[in-house]
Protein backbone atom coordinates (compact mmCIF):
# COMPACT_ATOMS: atom_id res chain seq x y z
CA UNK A 1 0.00 0.00 0.00
CA UNK A 2 1.33 3.47 -1.13
CA UNK A 3 2.37 5.84 1.86
CA UNK A 4 -0.88 8.06 0.23
CA UNK A 5 -3.21 5.57 0.18
CA UNK A 6 -1.89 4.70 4.38
CA UNK A 7 -2.33 7.99 5.06
CA UNK A 8 -5.85 8.64 3.66
CA UNK A 9 -6.96 5.55 5.84
CA UNK A 10 -5.37 6.53 8.65
CA UNK A 11 -7.13 10.05 8.52
CA UNK A 12 -10.42 8.24 7.82
CA UNK A 13 -9.75 6.08 10.93
CA UNK A 14 -8.62 8.89 13.20
CA UNK A 15 -12.21 11.00 12.71
CA UNK A 16 -14.75 10.46 15.22
CA UNK A 17 -17.88 8.09 14.98
CA UNK A 18 -20.61 10.41 14.37
CA UNK A 19 -23.96 9.57 16.59
CA UNK A 20 -26.41 8.89 14.34
CA UNK A 21 -29.43 10.18 16.40
CA UNK A 22 -27.66 13.74 16.21
CA UNK A 23 -26.68 12.67 12.52
CA UNK A 24 -30.42 12.40 11.91
CA UNK A 25 -31.06 15.74 13.54
CA UNK A 26 -28.98 17.47 10.79
CA UNK A 27 -31.46 19.76 8.33
CA UNK A 28 -30.88 18.83 4.89
CA UNK A 29 -29.10 15.28 5.28
CA UNK A 30 -31.49 12.99 3.31
CA UNK A 31 -30.94 15.72 0.64
CA UNK A 32 -26.91 15.92 1.20
CA UNK A 33 -26.83 12.15 1.21
CA UNK A 34 -29.10 10.71 -1.58
CA UNK A 35 -28.77 10.46 -5.03
CA UNK A 36 -30.52 9.13 -8.09
CA UNK A 37 -29.67 7.69 -11.60
CA UNK A 38 -32.69 8.32 -13.94
CA UNK A 39 -33.05 7.52 -17.51
CA UNK A 40 -36.31 7.23 -20.43
CA UNK A 41 -37.25 4.17 -21.71
CA UNK A 42 -40.22 3.52 -23.62
CA UNK A 43 -42.49 3.53 -21.41
CA UNK A 44 -40.91 7.32 -19.69
CA UNK A 45 -38.63 7.86 -17.12
CA UNK A 46 -37.37 5.16 -14.98
CA UNK A 47 -35.08 5.88 -11.56
CA UNK A 48 -33.02 4.36 -9.01
CA UNK A 49 -33.21 6.24 -5.66
CA UNK A 50 -29.87 5.56 -3.60
CA UNK A 51 -30.05 7.10 0.35
CA UNK A 52 -27.34 6.61 2.71
CA UNK A 53 -28.64 9.38 5.35
CA UNK A 54 -29.35 6.02 8.13
CA UNK A 55 -25.38 5.45 7.92
CA UNK A 56 -22.82 7.03 9.46
CA UNK A 57 -21.31 8.75 7.22
CA UNK A 58 -21.41 12.52 7.22
CA UNK A 59 -19.57 15.25 5.41
CA UNK A 60 -16.02 14.34 7.27
CA UNK A 61 -16.29 10.62 5.83
CA UNK A 62 -17.06 11.55 2.58
CA UNK A 63 -14.67 14.29 1.68
CA UNK A 64 -11.70 11.44 3.42
CA UNK A 65 -12.93 8.71 0.89
CA UNK A 66 -12.98 10.99 -1.83
CA UNK A 67 -8.95 11.62 -0.88
CA UNK A 68 -8.61 7.86 -0.49
CA UNK A 69 -10.10 7.28 -4.01
CA UNK A 70 -7.81 9.96 -5.59
CA UNK A 71 -4.88 8.81 -3.58
CA UNK A 72 -5.74 4.90 -5.01
CA UNK A 73 -6.54 6.56 -8.29
CA UNK A 74 -9.75 5.48 -8.99
CA UNK A 75 -10.18 7.29 -11.93
CA UNK A 76 -6.81 6.18 -13.49
CA UNK A 77 -8.20 2.34 -12.77
CA UNK A 78 -11.89 3.07 -13.94
CA UNK A 79 -10.43 4.27 -17.29
CA UNK A 80 -8.45 0.72 -17.58
CA UNK A 81 -11.88 -0.89 -16.97
CA UNK A 82 -13.80 0.80 -19.37
CA UNK A 83 -11.12 1.09 -22.05
CA UNK A 84 -10.37 -2.68 -22.55
CA UNK A 85 -7.19 -2.96 -20.47
CA UNK A 86 -6.18 -5.83 -19.47
CA UNK A 87 -6.62 -5.09 -15.56
CA UNK A 88 -7.34 -8.77 -14.66
CA UNK A 89 -3.66 -9.54 -14.16
CA UNK A 90 -4.78 -13.55 -12.99
CA UNK A 91 -5.80 -14.55 -16.29
CA UNK A 92 -4.40 -11.67 -18.24
CA UNK A 93 -7.15 -10.09 -19.60
CA UNK A 94 -9.38 -7.49 -19.84
CA UNK A 95 -12.88 -6.81 -17.61
CA UNK A 96 -15.56 -5.74 -20.56
CA UNK A 97 -19.08 -6.97 -19.01
CA UNK A 98 -19.69 -3.34 -19.53
CA UNK A 99 -19.20 -3.23 -23.37
CA UNK A 100 -22.66 -5.39 -23.43
CA UNK A 101 -24.45 -2.76 -21.67
CA UNK A 102 -23.24 -0.07 -24.61
CA UNK A 103 -19.83 1.49 -22.73
CA UNK A 104 -16.57 0.76 -23.29
CA UNK A 105 -13.95 0.65 -25.83
CA UNK A 106 -15.61 1.35 -29.11
CA UNK A 107 -14.11 -1.97 -30.92
CA UNK A 108 -15.89 -4.06 -27.77
CA UNK A 109 -19.05 -2.57 -27.57
CA UNK A 110 -19.07 -2.88 -31.51
CA UNK A 111 -18.67 -6.71 -31.19
CA UNK A 112 -21.34 -6.34 -28.27
CA UNK A 113 -23.81 -4.87 -30.37
CA UNK A 114 -22.75 -7.52 -33.22
CA UNK A 115 -23.43 -10.61 -30.89
CA UNK A 116 -26.91 -8.78 -29.63
CA UNK A 117 -28.44 -8.48 -33.31
CA UNK A 118 -26.87 -12.57 -33.78
CA UNK A 119 -28.72 -13.61 -30.37
CA UNK A 120 -32.13 -11.12 -31.13
CA UNK A 121 -32.31 -13.29 -34.97
CA UNK A 122 -32.07 -16.19 -32.99
CA UNK A 123 -34.85 -15.80 -30.35
CA UNK A 124 -37.13 -13.82 -32.64
CA UNK A 125 -36.62 -16.83 -35.07
CA UNK A 126 -37.65 -19.37 -32.16
CA UNK A 127 -40.89 -16.50 -31.51
CA UNK A 128 -41.57 -17.35 -35.36
CA UNK A 129 -42.01 -20.89 -35.23
CA UNK A 130 -38.42 -22.30 -36.85
CA UNK A 131 -37.73 -24.31 -34.43
CA UNK A 132 -41.33 -25.66 -33.98
CA UNK A 133 -44.12 -25.32 -31.12
CA UNK A 134 -41.49 -24.17 -28.00
CA UNK A 135 -43.36 -23.66 -24.66
CA UNK A 136 -40.44 -24.60 -22.61
CA UNK A 137 -36.74 -23.79 -21.99
CA UNK A 138 -34.49 -25.84 -19.56
CA UNK A 139 -31.59 -23.68 -18.70
CA UNK A 140 -28.56 -25.35 -17.60
CA UNK A 141 -25.51 -23.82 -16.01
CA UNK A 142 -24.09 -22.91 -12.80
CA UNK A 143 -22.64 -19.75 -10.80
CA UNK A 144 -23.35 -16.18 -12.66
CA UNK A 145 -24.41 -18.51 -15.89
CA UNK A 146 -27.44 -19.68 -13.39
CA UNK A 147 -27.91 -16.86 -10.81
CA UNK A 148 -27.91 -13.59 -13.15
CA UNK A 149 -30.96 -15.40 -15.35
CA UNK A 150 -32.96 -16.98 -12.39
CA UNK A 151 -32.58 -13.37 -10.82
CA UNK A 152 -34.00 -11.26 -14.19
CA UNK A 153 -36.44 -14.28 -14.76
CA UNK A 154 -38.02 -14.39 -10.91
CA UNK A 155 -38.23 -10.10 -10.93
CA UNK A 156 -39.40 -9.57 -14.50
CA UNK A 157 -41.17 -12.65 -16.82
CA UNK A 158 -43.62 -13.79 -13.71
CA UNK A 159 -46.89 -12.77 -15.92
CA UNK A 160 -45.46 -11.99 -18.60
CA UNK A 161 -43.13 -15.25 -19.86
CA UNK A 162 -43.83 -15.96 -23.53
CA UNK A 163 -41.91 -19.26 -22.97
CA UNK A 164 -41.50 -21.17 -19.66
CA UNK A 165 -37.95 -21.02 -18.57
CA UNK A 166 -36.56 -23.17 -15.55
CA UNK A 167 -33.54 -22.76 -14.60
CA UNK A 168 -31.02 -25.93 -13.38
CA UNK A 169 -27.67 -25.50 -11.72
CA UNK A 170 -27.37 -28.09 -8.89
CA UNK A 171 -25.40 -31.25 -10.08
CA UNK A 172 -27.94 -32.84 -7.70
CA UNK A 173 -29.84 -35.09 -10.45
CA UNK A 174 -33.41 -34.08 -8.29
CA UNK A 175 -33.50 -30.66 -9.68
CA UNK A 176 -32.94 -31.50 -13.37
CA UNK A 177 -35.69 -34.33 -12.42
CA UNK A 178 -37.94 -31.41 -11.21
CA UNK A 179 -37.40 -29.43 -14.62
CA UNK A 180 -38.20 -32.54 -16.84
CA UNK A 181 -41.54 -32.94 -14.42
CA UNK A 182 -42.49 -29.15 -15.73
CA UNK A 183 -42.08 -29.47 -19.08
CA UNK A 184 -43.47 -31.47 -22.71
CA UNK A 185 -40.18 -32.81 -24.45
CA UNK A 186 -41.77 -32.29 -27.34
CA UNK A 187 -41.96 -28.44 -26.71
CA UNK A 188 -38.63 -28.27 -24.84
CA UNK A 189 -35.46 -26.96 -26.01
CA UNK A 190 -32.57 -26.34 -23.89
CA UNK A 191 -30.23 -24.16 -23.01
CA UNK A 192 -26.70 -24.86 -22.21
CA UNK A 193 -24.73 -21.99 -20.79
CA UNK A 194 -20.77 -22.40 -19.82
CA UNK A 195 -17.64 -19.62 -20.55
CA UNK A 196 -15.78 -22.97 -21.32
CA UNK A 197 -17.66 -25.41 -22.01
CA UNK A 198 -16.19 -28.20 -19.84
CA UNK A 199 -17.80 -27.06 -16.56
CA UNK A 200 -18.54 -30.12 -15.21
CA UNK A 201 -22.38 -29.79 -13.86
CA UNK A 202 -23.41 -28.29 -16.54
CA UNK A 203 -22.23 -30.17 -19.19
CA UNK A 204 -23.95 -33.52 -17.06
CA UNK A 205 -26.67 -31.60 -16.83
CA UNK A 206 -26.96 -30.95 -20.56
CA UNK A 207 -26.03 -34.76 -21.37
CA UNK A 208 -29.07 -35.66 -18.80
CA UNK A 209 -31.25 -33.40 -21.26
CA UNK A 210 -30.55 -35.03 -23.90
CA UNK A 211 -30.85 -38.18 -23.04
CA UNK A 212 -34.08 -37.33 -21.89
CA UNK A 213 -35.19 -35.83 -25.10
CA UNK A 214 -34.26 -38.93 -26.80
CA UNK A 215 -35.94 -41.21 -24.12
CA UNK A 216 -39.39 -39.34 -25.01
CA UNK A 217 -39.61 -39.65 -28.75
CA UNK A 218 -37.54 -36.17 -29.80
CA UNK A 219 -35.97 -37.28 -33.26
CA UNK A 220 -33.07 -35.12 -32.82
CA UNK A 221 -32.18 -33.94 -29.45
CA UNK A 222 -29.59 -32.11 -30.85
CA UNK A 223 -31.34 -30.00 -32.79
CA UNK A 224 -33.08 -28.79 -29.62
CA UNK A 225 -30.04 -27.16 -27.81
CA UNK A 226 -28.71 -23.66 -27.52
CA UNK A 227 -25.10 -23.21 -26.51
CA UNK A 228 -24.24 -19.82 -24.85
CA UNK A 229 -20.26 -20.03 -24.29
CA UNK A 230 -17.19 -17.99 -24.93
CA UNK A 231 -15.23 -21.36 -26.33
CA UNK A 232 -18.04 -21.88 -29.48
CA UNK A 233 -15.40 -24.57 -31.06
CA UNK A 234 -15.95 -26.50 -28.01
CA UNK A 235 -19.34 -26.28 -28.42
CA UNK A 236 -19.40 -27.64 -31.85
CA UNK A 237 -17.52 -30.19 -31.28
CA UNK A 238 -19.90 -31.11 -28.69
CA UNK A 239 -22.39 -31.61 -31.29
CA UNK A 240 -24.57 -28.10 -31.70
CA UNK A 241 -24.96 -26.61 -34.67
CA UNK A 242 -23.16 -23.08 -34.47
CA UNK A 243 -26.32 -21.09 -36.08
CA UNK A 244 -27.34 -22.70 -32.33
CA UNK A 245 -24.12 -21.45 -31.13
CA UNK A 246 -24.30 -17.77 -29.13
CA UNK A 247 -20.67 -16.41 -27.92
CA UNK A 248 -19.81 -13.97 -25.92
CA UNK A 249 -15.97 -12.42 -25.61
CA UNK A 250 -13.68 -14.30 -23.27
CA UNK A 251 -13.15 -10.79 -21.36
CA UNK A 252 -17.09 -11.16 -19.85
CA UNK A 253 -16.74 -12.72 -16.33
CA UNK A 254 -19.38 -14.93 -15.60
CA UNK A 255 -20.83 -13.37 -12.40
CA UNK A 256 -21.29 -10.44 -15.01
CA UNK A 257 -22.40 -12.67 -17.69
CA UNK A 258 -26.11 -11.68 -17.97
CA UNK A 259 -26.29 -9.04 -19.98
CA UNK A 260 -24.32 -11.26 -22.75
CA UNK A 261 -25.46 -14.25 -24.73
CA UNK A 262 -26.29 -15.80 -21.40
CA UNK A 263 -28.99 -13.69 -21.20
CA UNK A 264 -30.35 -15.49 -23.78
CA UNK A 265 -33.17 -16.99 -21.43
CA UNK A 266 -34.40 -13.54 -20.15
CA UNK A 267 -34.93 -12.48 -24.35
CA UNK A 268 -36.77 -15.43 -25.17
CA UNK A 269 -38.87 -15.02 -21.90
CA UNK A 270 -39.79 -11.54 -21.95
CA UNK A 271 -39.02 -10.61 -25.52
CA UNK A 272 -36.14 -8.99 -27.32
CA UNK A 273 -38.07 -5.40 -26.67
CA UNK A 274 -37.93 -5.64 -22.91
CA UNK A 275 -34.47 -7.62 -22.82
CA UNK A 276 -33.04 -4.48 -24.99
CA UNK A 277 -34.70 -2.37 -22.11
CA UNK A 278 -33.21 -3.92 -19.43
CA UNK A 279 -29.79 -3.79 -21.25
CA UNK A 280 -30.25 0.30 -21.49
CA UNK A 281 -31.27 0.64 -17.49
CA UNK A 282 -27.75 -1.25 -16.99
CA UNK A 283 -26.25 0.79 -19.51
CA UNK A 284 -27.35 4.25 -17.90
CA UNK A 285 -25.56 3.10 -14.47
CA UNK A 286 -22.03 2.55 -16.49
CA UNK A 287 -22.68 5.68 -18.51
CA UNK A 288 -23.43 7.49 -14.37
CA UNK A 289 -20.37 5.68 -13.11
CA UNK A 290 -18.22 6.97 -15.91
CA UNK A 291 -18.96 10.58 -16.31
CA UNK A 292 -19.02 11.32 -12.35
CA UNK A 293 -16.32 11.82 -9.64
CA UNK A 294 -16.13 11.51 -5.87
CA UNK A 295 -19.40 11.52 -4.13
CA UNK A 296 -21.35 12.39 -7.15
CA UNK A 297 -20.30 8.72 -8.55
CA UNK A 298 -23.19 7.18 -6.50
CA UNK A 299 -21.89 3.33 -7.26
CA UNK A 300 -18.24 5.12 -5.47
CA UNK A 301 -20.25 6.77 -2.96
CA UNK A 302 -22.05 2.89 -1.86
CA UNK A 303 -18.49 1.68 -1.83
CA UNK A 304 -17.31 4.28 0.86
CA UNK A 305 -20.33 2.89 2.66
CA UNK A 306 -19.58 -0.19 2.70
CA UNK A 307 -15.42 0.20 3.09
CA UNK A 308 -16.28 2.37 6.72
CA UNK A 309 -18.19 -0.32 8.14
CA UNK A 310 -15.68 -3.19 6.47
CA UNK A 311 -12.77 -1.03 7.68
CA UNK A 312 -13.20 1.47 10.11
CA UNK A 313 -15.97 -0.13 11.71
CA UNK A 314 -14.88 -3.93 12.06
CA UNK A 315 -18.54 -5.43 10.50
CA UNK A 316 -17.81 -8.73 9.10
CA UNK A 317 -20.89 -9.32 7.43
CA UNK A 318 -23.86 -7.09 5.54
CA UNK A 319 -27.23 -7.90 5.22
CA UNK A 320 -29.37 -6.94 2.39
CA UNK A 321 -33.20 -7.34 2.77
CA UNK A 322 -35.32 -6.98 -0.49
CA UNK A 323 -38.72 -5.72 0.13
CA UNK A 324 -40.39 -7.05 -3.24
CA UNK A 325 -40.92 -10.58 -3.80
CA UNK A 326 -39.90 -10.13 -7.52
CA UNK A 327 -35.95 -10.04 -5.74
CA UNK A 328 -36.07 -12.69 -3.78
CA UNK A 329 -32.88 -13.93 -5.56
CA UNK A 330 -30.81 -10.24 -5.34
CA UNK A 331 -29.37 -10.94 -1.81
CA UNK A 332 -27.79 -14.43 -3.44
CA UNK A 333 -27.22 -12.33 -6.61
CA UNK A 334 -25.04 -9.75 -4.52
CA UNK A 335 -23.42 -12.44 -2.57
CA UNK A 336 -22.03 -13.94 -5.26
CA UNK A 337 -20.68 -10.54 -7.02
CA UNK A 338 -19.54 -9.17 -4.32
CA UNK A 339 -17.72 -12.42 -2.51
CA UNK A 340 -16.25 -13.49 -6.10
CA UNK A 341 -15.04 -10.16 -7.19
CA UNK A 342 -13.57 -9.39 -3.21
CA UNK A 343 -12.94 -12.48 -1.73
CA UNK A 344 -8.84 -11.59 -1.95
CA UNK A 345 -6.25 -12.25 0.42
CA UNK A 346 -3.51 -9.99 -1.97
CA UNK A 347 -3.53 -7.52 -4.16
CA UNK A 348 -3.35 -7.47 -8.09
CA UNK A 349 0.41 -6.92 -7.76
CA UNK A 350 0.29 -10.08 -5.14
CA UNK A 351 1.10 -8.11 -1.97
CA UNK A 352 -0.93 -9.41 1.15
CA UNK A 353 -3.73 -7.02 1.84
CA UNK A 354 -3.44 -5.10 5.45
CA UNK A 355 -7.09 -5.44 6.49
CA UNK A 356 -10.06 -7.13 5.28
CA UNK A 357 -11.56 -6.66 1.55
CA UNK A 358 -15.28 -7.07 1.84
CA UNK A 359 -17.66 -8.67 4.61
CA UNK A 360 -20.03 -11.50 4.39
CA UNK A 361 -22.80 -10.77 2.22
CA UNK A 362 -26.27 -12.65 3.11
CA UNK A 363 -29.87 -11.52 3.66
CA UNK A 364 -33.38 -12.28 2.24
CA UNK A 365 -36.92 -11.17 1.82
CA UNK A 366 -37.90 -8.22 4.06
CA UNK A 367 -40.90 -8.94 5.69
CA UNK A 368 -40.09 -12.54 5.91
CA UNK A 369 -36.75 -11.53 7.59
CA UNK A 370 -38.10 -9.39 9.96
CA UNK A 371 -39.97 -12.76 11.31
CA UNK A 372 -36.82 -14.52 11.75
CA UNK A 373 -33.40 -12.73 11.69
CA UNK A 374 -34.12 -9.14 12.56
CA UNK A 375 -33.39 -10.10 15.90
CA UNK A 376 -30.48 -10.26 16.20
CA UNK A 377 -29.69 -7.12 13.79
CA UNK A 378 -31.78 -5.00 16.55
CA UNK A 379 -30.96 -6.93 19.71
CA UNK A 380 -27.82 -8.92 18.80
CA UNK A 381 -24.22 -7.72 20.11
CA UNK A 382 -23.09 -7.72 16.39
CA UNK A 383 -23.07 -4.30 14.87
CA UNK A 384 -24.51 -5.28 10.74
CA UNK A 385 -25.13 -3.10 8.27
CA UNK A 386 -28.37 -3.33 6.48
CA UNK A 387 -29.17 -2.70 2.83
CA UNK A 388 -33.51 -1.83 2.34
CA UNK A 389 -34.15 -2.46 -1.64
CA UNK A 390 -37.59 -1.73 -2.27
CA UNK A 391 -39.68 -1.00 -5.65
CA UNK A 392 -42.24 1.91 -5.49
CA UNK A 393 -44.24 0.41 -8.09
CA UNK A 394 -46.89 -2.39 -7.05
CA UNK A 395 -46.67 -5.75 -8.14
CA UNK A 396 -50.17 -7.56 -8.43
CA UNK A 397 -53.00 -7.10 -8.26
CA UNK A 398 -53.70 -6.76 -4.44
CA UNK A 399 -51.96 -3.58 -4.45
CA UNK A 400 -51.95 -1.08 -3.58
CA UNK A 401 -53.02 -2.48 0.31
CA UNK A 402 -50.59 -5.36 0.40
CA UNK A 403 -47.81 -2.63 -0.75
CA UNK A 404 -48.32 -0.06 1.28
CA UNK A 405 -47.63 -2.10 3.85
CA UNK A 406 -44.67 -3.40 2.63
CA UNK A 407 -43.20 -0.32 2.17
CA UNK A 408 -44.17 1.27 5.79
CA UNK A 409 -42.45 -1.95 7.20
CA UNK A 410 -39.40 -1.36 5.22
CA UNK A 411 -39.08 2.43 6.13
CA UNK A 412 -39.84 1.17 9.79
CA UNK A 413 -37.06 -1.31 10.16
CA UNK A 414 -34.60 1.12 8.31
CA UNK A 415 -35.52 3.99 10.40
CA UNK A 416 -35.46 1.60 13.75
CA UNK A 417 -31.78 0.10 13.13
Amino acid sequence: MSSSISAAWEQLSALPRPDLKTLFAQEGRVAALSGRIDWRGDEGQRGILFDWSKTHLDEAQLAGFEALAEACDFSGKRAALLDGKRINVTEGRAAEHTAQRGVGAAASVEEAAALHARMRLLVEAIHEGALGEVRHLIHIGIGGSALGPALALDALARDLSLVDVHVVSNIDGLALEAAFAACDPQTTLIAVASKTFTTIETMTNAASALSWLAENGVSDPGGRVIALTASPEKAVEWGIDETRVLPFPESVGGRYSLWSSIGFPVALALGWNDFSAMLAGAGAVDEHFRDNDGRANLPLRAAFADQYYTRIGGCQTRAVFAYDERLALFPDYLQQLEMESNGKSVTADGVPVDGPTAPVTWGGVGTDGQHAMFQLLHQGTHLVPVDFIASIAPGDALDPAHHAILLTNCFAQGAAL
